[in-house]
């Protein structure tokens, strides 16, 4: 290159500098980085410093390899600080891998794991492991079949659109068995019934029965008073009998004697505006039983429905995990009153497996069992389980014992 055309190219560098200022301003703002140190491989380019955004690649020696993917890799230099520190590590190490949906323990190399190394797979709330593995080894740089969490069948879609209410927890899509979600109805409506739940329980993959958000109204239904169980109809709406009065459902008149506020003229209760139910035994001047559809709306029973309709009566039943107590079949009288109505009662256990690791179970999470029901659970050893039992409320737990002392009767 002759004279003139350094000269040249010189006096090209100075315009450039002078004209863009601030690229020089922003590469000198910004921190170097030192080169690193690197045992059982090299670098490419080899210098003592690197500028911000600076990038390098690495190789190891024979025996080893980056700790990130690949034979190769590649570190940027952002401020003073490189986006992951050269290393090499034994070929038969692993990386640490990617399970939807469930966590691991984390090493203390970091990223990658050494040979030999166990970890146990938790599944997330709402998951389950697929078959019977929940850990994996590392074996000559590879993972031994890494178990999966696939959905459990006792969890929940989100939790039912309620009008004019909202839900107090952060949204998701999946719900574990067992999980309670709280609603808040809107500024002038309240939850129907003073005894109702302002929740939904996600059981065995559906969510128990939702409360409704109505309009408050001021007066006697407002005021607090709790006594007789009173509720609504079904629909909301207010029943009316055949003697003219707008009525109430009440639950759980005391057996044996009459609710307070049933006429026994023949009047119906309209000075409280409630329909009642109650035992007519001792009543001297009992009305008749007529048809269902002279006392309006057929009466809401909590976790519960009406599995059966006729001309005189109607049949409750509870849902899954709940026991009916009362009557089964709820008649109509002719002062529009309903005859007492069942409830339902939780007949189910609620364990939480994450609290029994002393057990050494291999599944996770929440578990439900109904009212006399008994689980095998599989535990970390091939061939053990362990059986847990619900006994009127109340949970039993077996240890893990192997499949042939279950037969011999051999486990306690």
């Amino acid at each position: 290159m002759t004279l003139p055309d350094k000269m040249f190219l010189s006096c090209l560098g100075l315009v450039l500098v002078l004209s863009h200022p601030g690229v020089l301003h922003a590469q000198s703002s910004a921190e170097h980085c030192s080169a690193p140190q690197l045992e059982g491989g090299f670098l490419v380019p080899q210098l003592q410093f690197y500028l911000h955004e600076s990038k390098l690649a690495y190789a190891c020696n024979f025996g080893q390899k980056p700790a990130v993917e690949g034979w190769w890799a590649t570190s940027v230099c952002l401020n003073g600080q490189w986006s992951h520190t050269p290393q090499c590590i034994d070929e038969n190490a692993c990386f640490a891998p990617d399970i939807p949906n469930g966590k691991y323990n984390e090493s203390p190399e970091g990223l990658w794991y050494q040979e030999g190394s166990v970890i146990r797979i938790k599944c997330d709330e709402g998951y389950k492991h697929k078959g019977l593995g929940a850990t994996a080894t590392c074996t000559k740089g590879a993972w031994s079949a890494l178990p999966v969490c696939e959905r459990s069948e006792m969890s929940c879609n989100e939790p039912p659109n309620i009008p004019h209410a909202v839900v107090l927890h952060k949204y998701q899509d999946i719900y574990a068995g067992g999980s309670e979600v709280h609603y808040e109805c809107e500024d002038g409506y309240s939850v129907e019934g003073a005894n109702s739940r302002k929740s939904v329980i996600c059981i065995a993959g559906s969510w128990t029965p939702a409360p409704s958000c109505t309009i408050s109204k001021p007066g006697p239904e407002d005021d607090g008073d709790t006594s007789g169980g009173m509720t609504k109809p079904v629909d909301g709406s207010r029943g009316r009998g055949q003697g003219g009065g707008d009525t109430d459902a009440r639950v759980g008149a005391p057996s044996g004697g009459a609710t307070t506020g049933v006429s026994t003229g023949g009047s119906t209760a309209s000075e409280t505006g409630s329909v009642t139910t109650s035992d007519k035994t001792e009543s001297t001047n009992s009305p008749l039983v007529i048809a269902v559809s002279n006392c309006g709306s057929y009466p809401k029973v909590p976790n519960g429905d009406v599995v059966r309709k006729r001309t005189m009566s109607l049949r409750y039943a509870c849902n899954g995990f709940y026991k009916r107590v009362g009557p089964e079949t709820v008649v109509c009288y002719s002062d529009g009153t309903w005859s007492q109505l069942p409830t339902c009662k939780e007949a189910f256990c609620q364990l939480n497996l994450d609290e029994y690791t002393n057990y050494n179970f291999q599944e996770s999470g929440t578990l439900i069992l109904k009212e006399r029901e008994t689980k095998r659970v599989q535990c970390i050893w091939p061939d053990f389980t362990g059986r847990i039992s619900c006994t009127k409320g109340q949970i039993k737990i077996s240890p893990c014992c192997h499949e042939r002392d279950y037969y011999y009767n051999r486990c306690h």
